[in-house]
C-alpha cells in the first residue's frame, strides 16, 4: 500500500512539473503548418514557384534545426489570420503584432516593413504627413496595420478618401486600380512593390515614418503548443545567426542585415535596395 501510495504521489508530482506540451511531441513528431499569401514575394512566395520567400525560409530552417517539419501553404492574408486564430493553421508569416494581438510571438522578428504611397508618373500628389492626404484618394489592403496614426486615419476616412480591399493578388489589383485612375494613389509595402515586375508607370510618392517588424505569428487556439513552437523557433534562429545560414538565406533574395530587425552587421552586411 505504501509502495502504491508513493507511486501515485510520484506520478502526480511528475504530471504537475512536466510541461503541458511534452518534449517528445514538441520536437521530432510535430509538423508545423505555416500560411501566407502567394503575392508577398520576396517575404512569402507562391508554393508552386522556385522560392518560398525569405521569411518562410527563415522559419523553416529555424524550426527544422530543432527537429520540426514545416508545411507551407498559400492563403489570402485575411483568410490566413482567420484559419490560424481558430487553430486550423499553426502560424502565419510575416505578421505584425498589431495585426494579430491575441497570437503568440517569438522574441525574434523575421522581417522589417516600410509602407509607401505610389502614384502614376503624371500624378502631382506627394505624401508629407497626414495633412498632405486631404485631397488624395488612396487604396490599400484590408487586414493590415500601417501604424497607429495611419490606422486611425484609415478608420476615420474609410469609404470616403480611403478604400480597403482584400482577397488574392491584392498588390496587382491595387496597381491596376491606380493605373485606371480609380484612385490617386495606393499604399503598399516598399520591398513588395519594388521587387515586383508590375510597377511600370508608378513612382514612390513618399513613405510613412514608422517601420514594422514582422514575426512568425502562432495560433492562440492552443497556447501550450504555440509556445513550444515559439521557443523552438528562438533556439533555431540563434543557430542560424551563429552559423551564417541566416545571412545566406537573405543573400539568396538580394537582401542584407537591414531586412531583419536587430540582425546587425556583425552577422552579415546590409544590402541597399534599389
Amino acid at each position: 500500500m505504501r509502495i502504491a501510495a508513493k507511486t501515485l504521489i510520484w506520478t502526480l508530482w511528475a504530471v504537475a512539473v512536466s510541461p503541458a506540451w511534452p518534449e517528445t511531441q514538441a520536437r521530432g513528431s510535430l509538423t508545423v503548418s505555416v500560411a501566407a499569401p502567394a503575392y508577398w514575394c520576396p517575404y512569402a512566395c507562391d508554393v508552386t514557384g522556385p522560392r518560398s520567400g525569405f521569411t518562410v525560409d527563415i522559419a523553416r530552417a529555424a524550426l527544422e534545426s530543432e527537429g520540426y517539419k514545416v508545411v507551407y501553404e498559400n492563403l489570402p492574408y485575411d483568410r490566413a489570420l482567420f484559419e490560424a486564430k481558430r487553430g486550423r493553421v499553426d502560424a502565419i508569416v510575416p505578421a505584425f503584432r498589431a495585426e494579430a494581438p491575441s497570437f503568440i510571438f517569438p522574441s525574434y522578428a523575421v522581417s522589417l516593413t516600410e509602407y509607401c504611397f505610389y502614384v502614376p508618373q503624371n500624378e502631382p500628389h506627394r505624401y508629407h504627413g497626414l495633412a498632405s492626404l486631404e485631397n488624395m484618394r488612396f487604396v490599400a489592403t484590408s487586414g493590415y496595420s500601417y501604424g497607429a496614426e495611419m490606422d486611425a486615419y484609415i478608420s476615420d476616412n474609410q469609404g470616403k478618401r480611403v478604400t480597403l480591399i482584400g482577397g488574392g493578388d491584392v498588390s496587382n489589383r491595387l496597381r491596376e486600380l491606380v493605373r485606371r485612375e480609380r484612385f490617386d494613389a495606393l499604399l503598399d509595402d516598399r520591398l513588395l512593390f519594388e521587387s515586383s515586375q508590375n510597377r511600370e508607370g508608378l513612382l514612390n510618392a513618399g513613405c510613412l515614418d514608422e517601420r514594422h517588424a514582422g514575426y512568425l505569428a502562432l495560433s492562440p487556439e492552443d497556447p501550450d503548443r504555440s509556445s513550444a513552437i515559439a521557443q523552438a523557433f528562438e533556439r533555431g534562429f540563434k543557430k542560424l545567426q551563429e552559423n551564417g545560414q541566416l545571412c545566406r538565406i537573405l543573400e539568396n533574395y538580394g537582401l542584407g542585415s537591414d531586412a531583419v530587425p536587430g540582425l546587425g552587421g556583425e552577422y552579415c552586411p546590409p544590402t541597399h535596395r534599389r
